[in-house]
């Protein structure tokens, strides 16, 4: 069984990561391109509507793209698989009409910016979201990286046309990725309908309308205490400093995604394998096991990208943004904090105990936009990153004090030296700009990276 788990793990992981590296990372190759020809003030005009649909999109989901992941993924019964997947559909049309409504009485006393941008991008990503997770699920993490792929090819395509050939700046880069979710989802349902066959008003169950809304309501209320404690940093720094540090801020977190884009990954195909496998014997040793080997690759990334961006910043990003390098570290190590605050979630989510989940972050969003109101008035953009990664640090923290209850998790001496390599790391970024020292720290992590996760194979696959 042992075996069996871990080598699933590895291949989940593969996978997750080349439907993710189709999702985000390709994206990448977009970042370049588009930060080269764009205004700061125009990336910060775009960053900011983003921000708010991302913020509405769990009040429009419910966060039932965890729902329909959790019901489904170890449930073989094809009637309540019908019965999950219609009701989510249902429950999500009549979230978006009450959402719909409320935003279009909005508009007539306050002006919003690109608002049937909004409305429609909020539209086009839940449907997204719940139908990749339905895919995942229910059929396999190879069709769900083949979605995440062509959604991602379409992306680059579609917004390059519409924003240098159509020549329609901020409107082009919503239409771009409104039409690409639509697309993708249509260019794998249509073939086979392995989703739009379950779906009928008359599999959709009080009771299981119910077990829904039970599962998936805590993850709603975390939703929006998280959105709190990252959206509000960026309409925080938009209403100090204006569009212009907007787009700086926002042309940093697009490169700090190669970090999270990886952690993603490995999220999802640990939930498959934590959900499956938390209650086999020797569960609590594979956990440890894990978690400590994760941190060590999570460190190695972050200085890795940090070094590496600055060794290259002049072939990755136009002279418009240079300013962002300086605080892609703090970005990275917050996204990192955020990882590893991932994994603990996979627990309460192995134990179906999700309300858990609301003690760290709305106890964290309570101080958290204040805070960062502070910190960011006085210390601008970096007092925003300070706040969110301390958030997210706290996250993690509570976490893992919390789970020990459930599933302990010992912190072994590899996490210890990690963050020691980590703190160094930090100290050289921001005290010796040096860009020899630069290259130098960048080759050093890379190999270690490289070596390490040649030596944890033997772990992964025996």
């Amino acid at each position: 069984m042992s075996h069996d788990r871990n080598k699933t793990l590895a291949k989940d992981v593969v996978i997750y990561s080349i439907g993710n590296i189709g999702n985000k990372f390709l994206m990448f190759l977009l970042f370049p391109v588009l930060l080269f020809f764009m205004e700061r003030e125009e990336l910060g005009s775009y960053d900011i509507p983003l921000e708010v649909v991302l913020f509405l999109l769990p009040v429009v989901t419910l966060q039932m793209r965890e729902s329909t992941f959790r019901l489904l993924v170890d449930n073989q019964d094809e009637t309540y698989r019908r019965n999950i997947l219609s009701g989510t559909l249902g429950i999500e049309s009549i979230m978006f009409t009450i959402v719909l409504l409320i935003a279009v009485l909005l508009s007539f006393f306050v002006s919003i910016r690109y608002f049937h941008l909004i409305i429609l991008s909020i539209y086009a990503y839940s449907i997204y979201e719940i139908y990749s997770q339905a895919v995942r699920s229910i059929y396999s993490s190879t069709q769900f990286a083949r979605l995440n792929i062509i959604n991602s090819l379409l992306i680059i395509v579609l917004v390059l046309l519409f924003y240098f050939v159509f020549k329609r700046g901020v409107e082009g880069l919503f239409w771009g990725n409104i039409l690409a979710r639509m697309l993708s989802i249509s260019i794998i349902e249509i073939p086979r309908r392995q989703v739009v066959r379950n779906l009928s008003f008359r599999f959709i169950k009080k009771t299981h309308i119910k077990e829904i809304l039970s599962y998936c309501i805590p993850m709603l209320a975390a939703a929006i205490a998280y959105g709190l404690i990252t959206s509000s940093g960026k309409f925080i720094v938009n209403y100090l400093y204006g569009d212009e540090q907007s787009g700086i801020l926002a042309a940093a977190q697009k490169y700090m995604y190669i970090l999270l884009v990886l952690g993603l990954s490995f999220y999802q195909a640990w939930q498959v394998t934590a959900v499956k496998n938390y209650q086999e014997q020797g569960s609590k040793q594979f956990f440890t096991v894990v978690f400590n080997k994760y941190i060590v690759v999570l460190c190695l990334l972050v200085l890795c990208i940090s070094f590496g961006l600055r060794s290259f910043k002049s072939f990755l990003i136009g002279p418009e943004f240079h300013q962002s390098i300086h605080y892609i570290f703090v970005y990275c190590v917050s996204s990192m904090f955020l990882c590893l605050a991932w994994f603990f979630e996979t627990i309460y989510q192995c134990t179906k105990q999700t309300k858990k989940i609301l003690y760290s972050i709305v106890s964290c969003a309570v101080f958290a936009p204040l805070m960062t109101f502070v910190l960011t008035k006085y210390f601008g953009v970096m007092g925003n990153l300070i706040m969110l990664t301390l958030s997210y640090a706290y996250l993690f923290i509570f976490r893992y004090f919390q789970t020990r209850s459930t599933l302990p998790v010992r912190l072994q001496k590899d996490f210890f030296l990690s963050l020691t390599g980590l703190i160094t790391g930090g100290l050289f970024f921001y005290f010796i700009s040096n860009p020899v020292i630069d290259i130098l720290i960048f080759l050093i992590a890379s190999l270690l990276l490289a070596c390490f996760l040649f030596v944890s194979r033997k772990y992964f696959i025996k």
